[in-house]
């Protein structure tokens, strides 16, 4: 009876002591992070894939919506213990924070609306670009238009659009996946303009420079998850089939560390 006990206590021991992780996630960034309800549940890609990896290595998720700048600042302040969001891999953003392997591929994409006089890359200069505050495209498209364009930072990604749609600005940039959901799912109202645009290394999971340990085990995770076919099972969720735009494309999507579809 006692061997018995003690096998019940040893099959229910890590499930009581999972630690928790506290984990900052975009308020909203379709189709990586979207708000299922106001009480910080939310799914997307980033959202199953880091519930996938906590079930791995033996943690409880608990996830924080948080601006782009609020992901930064509060993993230097240690209030949450990871962040995800479509976060680009630079080396600056490495001077200050770990990084798990490169999950996505990064690129940026510049939308507008439909009807807007707009349609190249060349039309932009001296145009209003909406960005999100705190991500990349701030220098980025400095960069590109050789800073004769006018930046205008808002919170979040949803404040852009809104600014988009009120006249405040004349195109925004913002992640190449989350600019093609939302022209896919408004009926045609916005258009892309040129091509997506490479930037950094890939997307990855963020961590303070305390977390090595951490960063190994999510590595590992994210490493076993492509080699058994998971990573894709949860890609083909958010991104697959191809939509018609990559289909003319002919375009092959890059996932993971080594696959291409």
């Amino acid at each position: 009876m006692r061997g018995f006990i003690l096998i019940i206590a040893l099959l229910f021991f890590p499930a009581v002591n999972a630690k928790t992780i506290i984990i900052g996630a975009l308020i909203y960034d379709p189709p990586f992070e979207i708000p299922a309800d106001k009480k910080a549940h939310f799914f997307g890609f980033d959202i199953d894939l880091m519930n996938e990896i906590c079930k791995r290595i033996h943690a409880e998720c608990e996830f924080k919506g948080l601006t782009f700048e609020q992901l930064l600042k509060q993993l230097l302040e240690e209030k949450i213990d990871l962040a995800v969001g479509s976060i680009t891999i630079t080396p600056e953003r490495e001077e200050l924070f770990l990084f798990s392997l490169p999950y996505f591929s990064s690129t940026g994409q510049y939308i507008t609306y439909s009807h807007s006089p707009i349609n190249s890359i060349d039309d932009i200069y001296n145009k209003k670009v909406g960005i999100e505050k705190g991500t990349v495209f701030k220098a980025v498209t400095l960069e590109r238009f050789n800073n004769k364009v006018q930046i205008i930072e808002y919170p979040t990604l949803p404040e852009v659009f809104q600014a988009l749609e009120e006249g405040k600005i004349d195109v925004l940039i913002a992640d190449e996946e989350t600019a093609k959901y939302w022209m896919v799912n408004s009926d045609e109202q916005f258009k892309l303009l040129g091509n997506p645009i490479p930037i950094g290394i890939g997307y990855g999971i963020m961590a303070s420079k305390k977390s090595q340990t951490l960063i190994q085990q999510i590595n590992k995770a994210l490493t076993d998850m492509e080699d058994d076919g998971t990573y894709l099972k949860i890609y083909r969720r958010y991104f697959m089939p191809m939509s018609e735009l990559e289909k003319k494309n002919n375009k092959a999507t890059e996932i993971g560390f080594r696959l291409k579809i």
